[in-house]
């Protein structure tokens, strides 16, 4: 690692954090502690709200108007996501001028774009993590690209040419597999009874938004536990965004009791969900890479998903891949590893042994800090727009 800028500092920043608690949000809190070892610079995390102290790592409050926000109501979502971010810009700013920060590292776009706007005055370069599935063409002039999937870093080299894609990087998140790992019986029998399921009944997992906004499609996969067994279950972990009355109404009509929505989960209690579970079964076609999947694999659950080429290789031999557009495929498989124990037990030591391999925290976290420190010994890349008059992109 580089050498001579003890006092200065790298910054996880993200708007939402302190706020919802998505993928970004849950990355950027889980990354400070485990990065900070590999670096000589200090580690900070920046959020839009109130979060508790990180071990090893210092926490700002810079403030962001949240995106559920009263006023921000008439909004769609992709608005209040917009207005989150811009709301905390100020702040990041003042705090950028006044304080050693050398690198920002930062998964929120438009605030990741404004960032890069005004590098020439912070002298702050700046890192995006694409977990939003942007476009390579979009992610112009960033000091580093953080991709995370090899099919994305293939993709934007195809798509700039080599020389352009030189600051793309793919490393992928990491599951912490002393926090998940696969139960044994009895922890398994006291998460059921925690949770109030049934001892011998197949389990299966789901965590995410519930609605049609995030596209997790909760519905198509009630029908298919419905059509896997008379007895199965499907437990749903997560808070309501667009659409959930609609989705929860076609879940619960051919499942009934057998449909169970825990709502959001604690942090410190979701653990306990892969512990209760036989399987995680996600319904999207996409992901743009799922921290549910990592902690499912770690836990030694088969995963059950689209054969996505990101998906696909997320999971490798710990995933079951099916055509979640076809009726009754996921159905198929979801019965053969409730009836096949030899099976599924296979499948999920396979899926914890890719968690130990490829997603160890320690692992990821060394590889992602040689990054950046190969960006900190790079010269900054000049911005190429001017501050003011700036057309912002899309976001879906």
């Amino acid at each position: 690692m580089s050498s001579g800028h003890e006092g200065r500092r790298i910054v996880l920043a993200s708007s939402g954090l302190g706020h919802v608690t998505r993928g970004v949000e849950t990355w950027m809190q889980d990354l400070g502690p485990w990065l900070a070892p590999y670096l000589d610079r200090q580690v900070e995390v920046w959020a839009g709200g109130q979060i508790p102290s990180i071990p090893g790592v210092a926490v700002r409050k810079v403030g962001a108007v949240p995106r559920t926000f009263p006023l921000f109501r008439w909004f769609n979502p992709a608005a209040r996501y917009y207005w989150e971010q811009r709301t905390m810009l100020p702040g990041m700013l003042v705090r950028l001028r006044r304080l050693a920060v050398d690198l920002v590292y930062c998964g929120d776009p438009i605030l990741a774009w404004d960032l890069k706007r005004f590098r020439r005055r912070t002298g702050t370069r700046v890192v995006f993590m694409n977990g939003m599935r942007l476009t390579p063409k979009w992610l112009r002039s960033y000091n580093g690209i953080h991709l995370l999937a090899p099919a994305y870093l293939e993709e934007a080299k195809l798509l700039l040419g080599p020389d352009a894609a030189k600051p793309f990087f793919a490393v992928p998140h990491f599951a912490d597999t002393k926090r998940f790992r696969p139960a044994e019986p009895e922890q398994r029998m006291a998460a059921r009874r925690a949770l109030g399921l049934p001892c011998q009944t197949p389990i299966w997992l789901t965590l995410g938004p519930v609605g049609t906004e995030s596209r997790k499609r909760l519905d198509h996969v009630a029908a298919e536990v419905a059509r896997s067994s008379s007895e199965a279950i499907l437990v749903s972990a997560g808070g309501d965004e667009l659409g959930a009355k609609e989705v929860k109404e076609k879940a619960m009509q051919v499942l009934g009791s057998r449909m169970r929505f825990l709502a959001c989960v604690d942090r410190e209690r979701v653990p306990e969900l892969y512990h209760a579970a036989d399987a995680y079964v996600l319904g999207s076609l996409a992901e743009p890479f799922s921290i549910a999947i990592l902690e499912a694999l770690a836990s030694g659950l088969p995963v059950v998903h689209h054969p996505d080429a990101v998906m696909t290789w997320q999971t490798g031999d710990g995933g079951v891949q099916v055509s979640m557009e076809e009726q009754g495929a996921a159905g198929a498989q979801l019965k053969r590893l409730g009836e096949d124990a030899e099976w599924r037990l296979s499948v999920g030591r396979a899926a914890r042994e890719l968690a130990e391999n490829r997603y160890a925290p320690d692992r990821v976290a060394k590889d992602l800090a040689l990054c950046f420190d190969r960006i900190l010994r790079d010269k900054v890349v000049p911005d190429d727009m001017p501050v003011r008059n700036v057309n912002m992109p899309g976001i879906e």
